[in-house]
């Protein structure tokens, strides 16, 4: 599945490899590996997956923090350490993946915000001043097979753009 074909009303959820086996199989939060107890799990979106080869259901869980919301914090957190801590690249692509869904997610939110305003307004010029800068972070693929170092700035900078656009709704919450 690309990121294209992914719906944008839910998370994109971590890449099969990059998560334990507790997390595979529901034991643990999909996001942020913590056990969970059958009381404070959240099922998330049944999907369906490959596992050596053979095609099967999914269905991953959540703890109640990083399904309300938590995961956007280790994905910043993750963003904005990835030029200190430079991760193996599939990790780093992994969480360059979730952070342009994330900022697609929450696009929608800002250009509504933007159109109420109206066009011309000082509050229109900062909503659309967001605008901008997160599609620029979008757009900014000037290769296709990116040294890790410019992957990583590329994920500091959608992380940047992400926390400006953490006050607006993410699509699927009121989008």
């Amino acid at each position: 599945m690309t990121l294209a074909d992914h719906h944008l009303s839910t998370p994109l959820l971590p890449s099969l490899g990059m998560l334990s086996e507790g997390q595979v199989r529901g034991l643990d939060c999909v996001f942020c590996g913590v056990s969970l107890s059958s009381a404070e799990a959240v099922d998330l979106e049944a999907r369906d997956i490959r596992r050596l080869g053979e095609p099967g259901p999914w269905s991953p869980r959540a703890c109640r923090a990083c399904a309300d919301g938590g995961y956007v914090d280790r994905l910043l957190v993750s963003s904005f350490s990835a030029c200190r801590d430079l991760p193996p690249t599939d990790q780093l692509l992994d969480l360059y993946l979730r952070l342009r869904h994330e900022v697609r997610r929450r696009l929608p939110a800002v250009e509504q915000a933007a159109r109420i305003a109206g066009r011309g307004t000082l509050t229109w010029h900062a909503h659309q001043r967001i605008v901008d800068a997160a599609n620029d972070a979008l757009n900014d693929m000037a290769d296709d097979d990116p040294s890790l170092w410019a992957l990583a700035l590329r994920c500091s900078e959608l992380g940047r753009r992400l926390r400006d656009l953490i006050p607006y709704p993410a699509c699927g919450e009121r989008c």
